[in-house]
């Protein structure tokens, strides 16, 4: 679409850079997905919180609108050589980052119990008894709180510059449950850095000081969730298993 240097890429969206600016382009997006995501984006800078700068959103035509935002020469958080030490630090580091945003009070951002709910109920891939069953298991755990939840928080939406950590792609930033998010986290671990994902849940836990299974309780209402995304045919079967083993 640019002749630009790709730096990352999307379902519907293509990060080109442009010297000390990146260029997030989406095409054929959901209705005012950029101008939310810029909105969330200046709540986390706003916050104080090490999050690359908004410089503004560009319709270019009716079907491609452009978020201009600071460009961060880095790092993702972790790397395929590590060893385990540099990768359990790279966890701690994810763990410290993560529960400041949480330390964030969010009032007025959109509702993650409301991005939950409607995620289960746009996925053609599980009946309505057990939608019905899972909407009304968000309802139980505590869906009022207000924190600052990232909502796709994982290694590489962080970016290391040498000196400084800096936390991207806040599309997904909603006012929720930490422990929800946090499972989003380790459901994500557990699929893509499987040998990682106890690690992560247990420096977690500790940092927050919560338990295990409080945020272990979120994974039938996640894995939905995460039915309505981009997935392939297994790890849609391995997200129905955890649903029906979780029940």
């Amino acid at each position: 679409m640019l002749n630009l240097e790709v730096i990352g890429k999307g379902a519907t969206t293509t990060v080109y850079r442009d010297g000390n600016k990146a260029i997030k382009l989406y095409v054929n997006a959901p209705p005012n997905e950029a101008e939310n995501e810029a909105n969330r984006q200046r709540f986390a800078v706003n916050a104080g919180l090490p999050v690359p700068a908004v410089f503004g959103v560009r319709h270019i035509n009716d079907n491609m609108v452009a978020l201009d935002m600071e460009y961060i020469i880095g790092k993702p958080l972790m790397q395929q050589k590590m060893d385990a030490d540099e990768r359990k630090n790279a966890i701690e580091t994810l763990v410290k980052l993560q529960c400041a945003i949480h330390r964030v009070e969010a009032i007025g951002q959109p509702k993650q119990a409301d991005r939950i709910a409607q995620k289960i109920k746009n996925t053609p891939h599980i009946f309505a008894t057990e939608k019905s069953r899972l909407l009304e298991s968000l309802g139980r755990p505590a869906t009022d709180c207000n924190s600052l939840c990232h909502g796709d928080f994982h290694p590489l939406n962080i970016i290391y510059d040498g000196d400084k950590h800096w936390i991207i792609d806040w599309v997904d930033a909603t006012a929720g449950n930490p422990l929800a998010d946090a499972c989003r986290t380790y459901l994500l671990f557990k699929q893509f850095i499987t040998r990682q994902a106890g690690i992560y849940l247990s420096a977690f836990c500790k940092e927050a000081n919560v338990k295990s299974e409080d945020v272990l309780s979120w994974l039938p209402v996640l894995a939905a969730a995460r039915l309505d995304e981009n997935v392939d045919d297994n790890a849609r079967l391995w997200l129905l298993d955890i649903i029906k083993n979780n029940g």
